[in-house]
């Protein structure tokens, strides 16, 4: 019996059959870890995806909310392993409803500090449902519970561990490429003094901005107001770079969709390089320097060049604008004023003459913006004299009721929003496309009885220094020079902020319809940018912006 005892002859199995349980056990919890944590990896990646797909419609705009939940109901995910057997993976889909495995709130805002914790009580005092507050979405995903392998000895039933997951996005765009220039928003208050800004591209989409006529005026020494312009800070902020800029010359910025920075700058500093763009070239810009800006392919402007021989019958005719000397009131150009509305006088010929050069006009009534800058001021509608535009510059007889296909007039243009009148920027379009801008207008007698000559609507400057205007139609159209693009800002909501150099929350950003030259149309007049909105960026808008603004979702927690 000793020798039994003393025995050490089947030790290991003995120990191996104690042991055995706690191994099997231990393996159990294992394969349960590994399931908890390929679950909650599958929760993760759906919550991420969720949150992604949501952040990217969190642009501002109308209806933003709504769109971000649209999104993310597209997204399909599944999470597997919670089963012991496996089993079919749970199918998660997101719902603005009760009870589904989504938990969504947008936030105005969260922590600094990544590890500052966004809990319930953050998350309630940061949520909102207004479209233009909505800077964030917070997701929170969680599906059926995790079935553990284990029995509950009790109840002889499987223990169940919740799995969730958390995430949080934003979208980031920036708009690369562009004017350094910003306009305070001439739409940010209705006529009650109400905000409305954050209704500028649900209007754009309804035609409410058609045809409008905008005219931008630069602040002065008052605080940025609606209607005054501005610039946009940039690397070489000197004159000669800005005038370059509004040249059509490069920038190697990208501005945030969120924020920009402001710089301080004269209105002159403008002035020559958008003329340039209307075949007026001034200052630097006649002779040859390191950049020479192209023409439009349409420079129609209301302005005819004081050149011999037009109006006074002696000389060679030259339709070139073209000066070394200051620019000033434009002394080298007639300019017409009687199509543009002067608020200050209440009239439209300001000079009192037949100019014989008509520009595209102001709208029939012009008025200032609600709390808006002095100086700027806003079309109403879609009413402007198209016909009188017509037959000054092409003698178009617009009482034809069906006037010849192909012939330059108001009825062979068409627009995007039927029932309105076309708006200036579709009228342009159809000179190009009609070659209607290759004529030249049919002129007048001035009072001495001297010829006026009409003006030409393609570039004659450009060509005869060897500046060709580029196609902006065909196969592969270059990009429009009479087209610009600026941030748009409301500067009345933001009034405490300052003017000047400054930081400012971007509302968007808009294409602009340059419609007439940089000048002052009348004595002592001051100068401004006189624009059509041609298309937003956001919802509303015709897309055509898309190639500019560089947007993504990233996550931030």
């Amino acid at each position: 019996m000793k020798r039994l005892f003393r025995s050490e002859k089947g030790y290991v199995l003995v120990f191996s059959l104690l042991v055995l349980p706690v191994f099997v056990g231990f393996g159990l919890l294992i394969i349960d870890a590994g399931r908890g944590n390929n679950a909650h990896g599958d929760l993760q990646a759906a919550v991420d995806s969720v949150a992604l797909a949501g952040a990217r419609e969190l642009d501002g705009g109308y209806n933003a909310i709504a769109r971000a939940k649209v999104a993310m109901g597209r997204v399909e995910n599944t999470v597997g392993m919670l089963s012991p057997s496996g089993g079919n993976a749970d199918r998660l889909i997101y719902q603005d409803a009760t009870g589904n495995e989504y938990k969504v709130i947008f936030l105005t805002e969260i922590p600094d500090s990544d590890s500052t914790l966004i809990d319930t009580e953050w998350v309630t005092a940061n949520q909102t449902t207004d479209d233009a507050d909505a800077q964030y979405v917070y997701v929170r995903g969680q599906s059926r519970d995790l079935l553990t392998t284990f029995f509950n000895p009790v109840n002889y039933l499987r223990e169940s561990v919740p799995i969730a997951a958390v995430a949080v996005a934003k979208s980031v765009a920036a708009a690369c490429d562009i004017t350094p220039l910003y306009i305070c928003n001439p739409f940010e208050y209705d006529a009650s003094g109400n905000y409305v800004g954050d209704q500028l591209q649900q209007e754009f989409n309804a035609g409410s901005l058609h045809g409008r006529m905008i005219r931008l005026h630069p602040p002065g020494n008052e605080t940025e107001a609606p209607g005054n312009f501005g610039f946009l800070r940039v690397d070489k902020p000197g004159t000669k770079e800005l005038n370059d800029y509004f040249a059509g010359a490069r920038t190697a910025a990208c501005y945030s969709s969120e924020r920009v920075q402001t710089q301080t700058g004269a209105a002159t500093s403008l002035q020559a390089g958008i003329n340039t763009r209307f075949d007026i070239y001034e200052g630097n810009y006649a002779n040859s320097s390191d950049f020479e800006p192209l023409p439009a392919e349409n420079v129609r402007k209301g302005a005819i060049p004081k050149a011999p021989g037009n109006g006074n019958g002696n000389g060679a005719i030259d339709h070139c604008v073209k000066t070394v000397a200051p620019t000033g009131n434009a002394p080298h150009v007639s300019l017409g004023d009687d199509h543009v509305y002067d608020i200050a006088t209440g009239t439209w010929n300001y000079n009192g003459e037949d100019d014989f050069a008509y520009g595209f006009p102001d709208n029939t009534t012009m008025s200032t913006p609600v709390r808006g800058g002095l100086g700027a001021s806003i079309g109403g509608s879609s009413d402007w004299d198209i016909n009188r535009y017509f037959q000054v510059n092409y003698g178009a007889d617009t009482s034809e009721e069906s006037p010849p296909a192909g012939t330059a007039h108001p009825r062979n243009v068409t627009t995007s929003f039927p029932g309105l009148t076309p708006s200036r920027y579709d009228v342009y379009r159809a000179e190009i496309e009609n070659n209607w801008h290759l004529l030249q207008a049919p002129g007048g007698t001035d009072a001495d009885g001297n010829p006026v000559l009409g003006e030409y609507g393609s570039a004659q400057c450009g060509e005869e220094m060897g500046r060709t205007a580029l196609p902006t139609t065909g196969e592969n159209p270059n990009p429009d020079r009479r087209i610009i693009m600026g941030a748009v800002i409301d500067c009345g909501e933001q009034e405490s902020e300052g003017g000047g150099t400054n930081s400012y929350t971007v509302n968007s950003y808009v294409s602009m319809f340059l419609t007439r030259p940089v000048f002052p149309y009348r004595s002592g007049g001051d100068l401004t940018i006189d624009v059509e909105i041609v298309d937003v960026t956001g919802p509303g808008g015709n897309g055509t912006l898309d190639e500019f603004i560089r947007a993504e979702a990233i996550l931030v927690r």
